[in-house]
């Protein structure tokens, strides 16, 4: 299979990552998962990534504070946000300086 795209999942936890890669199987995408932003970062520095989906809330670094870094560092990767308690605080970091392309809710 040709990947057209590459996509990193971001999420603490595994029983998402698994949801969501278990609802994109046979896609033509290539996918990374980390299950914290410190992991995401390693894996933005070393691979092409074209898209983002991270959760909100992890422990250490938050889903804004990740984004906001790709924005400042990699502004040509897309970014979203999904969230399964999404406060106002948080899409507003997120949109304004993650500026993310979506915010979602699980």
């Amino acid at each position: 299979m040709t990947f057209t795209h590459t996509i990193l999942l971001v999420d603490d936890e595994p029983n998402v990552l698994c949801s969501i890669l278990r609802n994109l199987r046979g896609k033509p995408y290539q996918f990374w998962t980390a299950r914290n932003g410190d992991e995401a970062l390693h894996i933005l520095k070393t691979q092409t990534i074209d898209l983002v989906v991270s959760d909100e809330r992890m422990p250490g670094m938050q889903g804004n504070e990740l984004v906001t870094w790709i924005a400042n560092h990699l502004p040509d990767v897309v970014r979203i946000i999904l969230s399964g308690q999404a406060s106002l605080p948080a899409a507003l970091k997120a949109i304004n300086y993650g500026r993310v392309y979506r915010f979602l809710t699980k």
